[in-house]
């Protein structure tokens, strides 16, 4: 035994080998630094409760940021009229991406506003 029995030597690292090490929202790629790889997690695509929500079709590699951007994504999907069913690992990709995307502008700009204007 090797000792590892986190998610990266499971079924994680071979979503990660599938998505290239590269977060399905923003591109992050693991194959370029050690420091990014270490960030890369699991997202699973579909509610708690679905059927399918554990295969790994429709899991896919995030970075943490974007993993845990919009971490009311399901909470919120009846009042964003989001629909999972017979969606593709892409399309699902796709409509959550927009989410992710408006909050990782909204801390881009407070980065801008606060952190790089130092």
């Amino acid at each position: 035994m090797n000792g590892f029995t986190d998610s990266l030597r499971g079924v994680g690292f071979k979503i990660h080998q599938r998505d290239r090490f590269t977060c399905q929202y923003c591109g992050a790629d693991g194959t370029k630094s050690f420091e990014t790889w270490l960030t890369l997690s699991c997202d699973h695509l579909l509610p708690r409760g679905h059927p399918n929500r554990d295969d790994p079709e429709y899991i896919v590699t995030a970075c943490q940021f974007c993993n845990t951007a919009d971490n009311r994504y399901f909470d919120y999907a009846q009042q964003r009229e989001l629909d999972f069913e017979g969606k593709t690992r892409e399309e699902l990709i796709a409509q959550r991406w927009h989410y992710v995307q408006l909050v990782r502008n909204r801390y881009k700009n407070f980065w801008q506003e606060h952190v790089n204007a130092t």
